[in-house]
This record gives structure tokens, C-alpha cells and sequence, in this order.
């Protein structure tokens, strides 16, 4: 859908996907449904304004798995996951793509 590469869409490539997919929405009715999706009002979706709106809210087990997951990741208790917190976790030197010298531990 995003076919200019910019990670988000305006209002014309959503149109021209809903189009070019068949999705069977009258025009009428397609920058409504862009504008419902658009959160922020600024005129674009991106990519988690989008996901936000195909996938809706997580009910309560899904939620509980992402607090979970970030109370984990989150090691200085700040609110935000930072490459420290997650280099403090996760052994990159044990991946195969820096094992082989493809990629470094950084």
C-alpha cells in the first residue's frame, strides 16, 4: 500500500489501495473510514495508526503478556525499554549471523 516508501499513507494511497485490493468500499465512504483511522489528525496513517485500527484494542490476556514482556525488558524500571536494558538480556554474540561475521554484536 505504501508505494512511495515514506511509512506512511496519505490519503491518495489509501484510496488506491482500497481500489487496487477490491476491498468493495464505496468512495463515499473512504475518507471517512481514512479519518477514523488517522488518530493524531495529521493527515497520514502510520504504520501504527494503521495496525491500531485493523487490530483494535488487546483484551485483557494480551495486554497482561505485553506488560509482562515490558516489565521484563524495561531492567532500570524507567517506562522505556533502552538498548542497555535490552543488550542486558539478550547475548548477541550467540547469534549466528555474528558467529559467521556477517554482523557484529553491536
Amino acid at each position: 500500500m505504501d508505494d512511495d516508501n515514506s511509512r506512511s499513507l496519505s490519503l491518495y494511497d489509501f484510496t488506491k489501495a482500497m481500489r487496487d485490493f477490491k476491498v468493495g468500499i464505496a468512495e463515499e465512504y473512504i475518507s471517512t473510514i481514512f479519518n477514523a483511522f488517522d488518530l493524531n489528525r495529521d493527515g497520514v496513517l502510520d504504520i501504527d495508526e494503521f495496525l491500531m485500527a485493523i487490530r483494535g484494542d488487546l483484551n485483557s490476556f494480551r495486554l497482561d503478556l505485553v506488560q509482562q514482556a515490558f516489565k521484563k525488558l524495561d531492567k532500570n524500571n524507567n517506562g522505556q525499554v533502552e538498548l542497555a536494558d535490552i543488550r542486558g538480556l539478550y547475548r548477541a554474540d550467540r547469534h549466528p549471523d555474528v558467529i559467521s561475521g556477517k554482523r557484529t554484536e553491536d
